[in-house]
């Protein structure tokens, strides 16, 4: 497992993940490195933790692992029985509980999975239901994106240095937080370092950006980001933006939390700047930070920006600040919400509007409950801060709809 972390930060995965699974020749080994690949690899977590519990299908560890697996592939049924064959042994462990209220609103039966989420206790689980659903819908795709940006730099492609750097920077642990990667950064630094020109463009953009970074972790360094973007021209005095719109947004967010610009003036001074570069370059992180200075300012996003975003750019952000500002103008029947909802099937947002449109206008509300709560449970999406008491609310909702 230390060779495997190892490797992974300088070698192609693949091979990596070749060499690691010559170590499966028992049960136990399986169960680890199954573990070890679970938000890495999903295939060979999955085959390594099936092929565990059907060795020894009474061992409780071996039993849940599997469940998780088959719950995160989308198997409701056959996970729900080893969850419920695991219950009977720990009925203390509430997560079970959370895993079986998921997987019963997917089969269809809508009492268990109510029984279920009130068996949780939420009130006094609150945080840990929240990891528990991250288990199942978190990320899988954060080390296989390095690698496959570093194959596409290996095969000429020098553009996907900034998502690589902004991947490494911005490295997501969980919904919640997130962290600078230092391993990886450090060797994917060295490699933009062997490949660009120290005087090219690129490489000073992501010197500066990684400095940037680094000084607004460790607090009150406004003068100095400051001088980095007037040394290398960006942003600042009316220099380029750069191209990349999580890089742009990023920086941008930087200077407005410390200060070294105020969003009213970047706004009317470069809004246009920034909405011609997101039309040209076609990055919704662009057109996203456009929408937040303007709503900043205006105190609302324009409807036609919303939809640019929503039907060119394909974001879901977009559709649902469309609909929200729509507010009490939005019908259960509305072509463009059901439209909204065929472009995006897994927005619980959209399915909360859907909702509130089926409560107002007497509507069957219990279908649409309950196909917002599957929506839910995949992102906790409907809380920007990714809580559960939305769910609870909805779970409270269609306990009482009959």
């Amino acid at each position: 497992m230390t060779d495997f972390d190892s490797c992974m930060v300088t070698s192609d995965l693949d091979n990596c993940i070749v060499t690691l699974l010559k170590n499966t020749d028992n049960e136990y080994k399986k169960y680890i490195i199954g573990g070890l690949l679970y938000d890495i690899d999903k295939d060979k977590s999955f085959q390594l933790h099936k092929e565990t519990y059907l060795s020894k299908p009474e061992d409780l560890n071996f039993n849940l692992e599997y469940a998780i697996e088959l719950h995160r592939n989308g198997e409701f049924e056959e996970a729900a029985k080893l969850y419920e064959k695991y219950e009977k042994e720990k009925p203390e462990d509430f997560r079970v509980n959370v895993w079986l209220a998921d997987c019963y609103i997917n089969i269809g039966d809508v009492e268990k999975s109510i029984e279920n989420w009130n068996k949780s206790d939420h009130p006094n689980h609150h945080t840990s239901i929240d990891f528990a659903i991250h288990t199942i819908y978190g990320r899988t795709d954060q080390i296989k994106l390095r690698n496959d940006y570093r194959k596409e730099i290996e095969q000429g492609n020098i553009e996907a240095f900034y998502p690589l750097i902004l991947l490494d920077m911005n490295w997501e642990l969980d919904w919640w937080n997130s962290v600078i990667q230092e391993y990886f950064l450090a060797e994917d630094l060295l490699l933009a370092k062997n490949k660009l020109n120290q005087n090219d463009n690129d490489y000073k953009i992501i010197q500066a950006y990684v400095k940037i970074k680094n000084l607004s972790k460790s607090g009150n360094n406004s003068d100095s980001i400051k001088s980095i973007l007037i040394q290398n021209k960006l942003i600042m005095d009316s220099n380029p933006l750069p191209t990349n719109g999580q890089l742009t947004s990023d920086l941008l967010r930087i200077c407005f939390i410390n200060k070294i610009l105020s969003e009213n003036d970047f706004y009317k001074q470069r809004g246009n700047d920034l909405l011609n570069l997101a039309k040209k370059t076609k990055d919704k992180e662009t057109l996203n930070i456009y929408a937040y200075l303007q709503a900043t300012v205006n105190d609302k996003v324009d409807s036609f920006i919303d939809k640019l975003g929503w039907t060119d750019f394909k974001d879901e952000r977009f559709a649902i600040s469309y609909f929200m500002g729509k507010a009490d103008k939005n019908r259960y029947d509305d072509k463009e919400l059901s439209q909204a909802l065929a472009d995006f099937p897994n927005s619980s947002k959209l399915y909360w509007v859907k909702a509130n449109c089926a409560k107002i206008e007497n509507k069957p509300l219990r279908p649409i409950l309950i196909e917002l709560i599957k929506r839910e449970f995949k992102t906790l999406g409907s809380d920007e801060n990714h809580s559960s008491y939305p769910l609870k609310s909805y779970f409270y909702y269609l306990e009482n709809e009959k």
